[in-house]
């Protein structure tokens, strides 16, 4: 996950969510919390700290596995828990987060994933924001993914203005879903970036399940027919 250091950190001042600025600690054990005293609060080292920590997530928010059971298990804890709330709190922080990253930007990716249709759609700010934590690029070392690095490269806005997308199998189109993706790239490529949106909110309100069929296509051809099937004149 590449995340700009200092991007919103001061929204934030615990890592499991609860908010240490009303927390009945603050003042009588003089507490200044698990962040500032980087993982050693008033109590001693904290589990969800030393967690956050290791892998290098500012709070839990931003975790892959979030909620995860050592969370939850502090959060509904019967003597100590808050039943949730700090679950709650660390969703909405993120979906600040994530709203104002998008702010102003292109929500299709340089792939061809659009972000408005994306099940990261409310933890991901996108791959063209501060703030993108996407999935497949969290695969790669540099946290970036290699539709991004190309594109970039080229100077190019995004795989569908390449020459080459035919026959590329870089990144995204490499993968299971990679008939799909290519397909969506093309249909950017022949269609625009407006009607490839329209098509794809067509599609999802059918109540059909395109999503499913359309990524395990077996081919590009057949996904981008399942798209012009959905495709109609924005006028």
């Amino acid at each position: 996950m590449k995340i700009m250091k200092g991007y919103m950190e001061a929204s934030f001042d615990s890592y499991c969510g609860l908010e240490c600025a009303i927390c009945e600690h603050k003042i009588s054990q003089t507490c200044g919390g698990c962040i500032a005293t980087k993982g050693k609060p008033f109590h001693g080292s904290c589990e969800i700290a030393e967690c956050a920590q290791k892998r290098n997530r500012r709070f839990c928010g931003e975790c892959e596995e979030f909620p995860c059971e050592i969370l939850e298990r502090y959060s509904y804890d019967k003597e100590h828990g808050d039943n949730g709330k700090r679950i709650e709190r660390c969703k909405t922080l993120k979906a600040n987060m994530v709203s104002k990253a998008r702010e102003n930007i292109d929500p299709v990716g340089f792939c061809g994933h659009h972000c408005d249709f994306c099940f990261l759609e409310q933890w991901c700010g996108g791959c063209r924001s501060e703030y993108n934590c996407c999935s497949f690029a969290t695969l790669f070392e540099d946290g970036i993914c290699p539709n991004v690095s190309c594109a970039t490269e080229k100077g190019i806005s995004g795989c569908y203005d390449c020459p080459d997308l035919q026959e590329c199998e870089k990144g995204f189109f490499e993968t299971e879903s990679g008939c799909s993706t290519k397909a969506k790239a093309l249909f950017i490529k022949n269609n625009g970036k407006d009607c490839y949106a329209n098509t794809l909110r067509k599609a999802m309100e059918t109540g059909e399940s395109f999503e499913k069929a359309f990524n395990e296509a077996k081919s590009v051809e057949s996904a981008y027919k399942m798209l012009k099937t959905y495709m109609y004149d924005n006028d």
